[in-house]
């Protein structure tokens, strides 16, 4: 059940990229492995991490 929420989240997150244009980054996100994308998204995108409503 776990997986399903993370792999929901992380679709979530890469439509709204998408939709601000920002489609490189969640082609990147995609690229991340299940288990650390949101570390390695919260790291280096700190201010798209909040406008896409992820909670650190």
């Amino acid at each position: 059940m776990v997986v399903s929420e993370e792999l929901c989240e992380k679709e979530i997150v890469m439509h709204k990229l998408c939709d601000m244009g920002l489609d490189q980054i969640a082609n990147w996100l995609n690229a991340l492995p299940e288990d650390k994308w949101k570390t390695m998204f919260m790291l280096y995108w700190p201010t798209l991490v909040k406008k896409c409503g992820i909670e650190a």
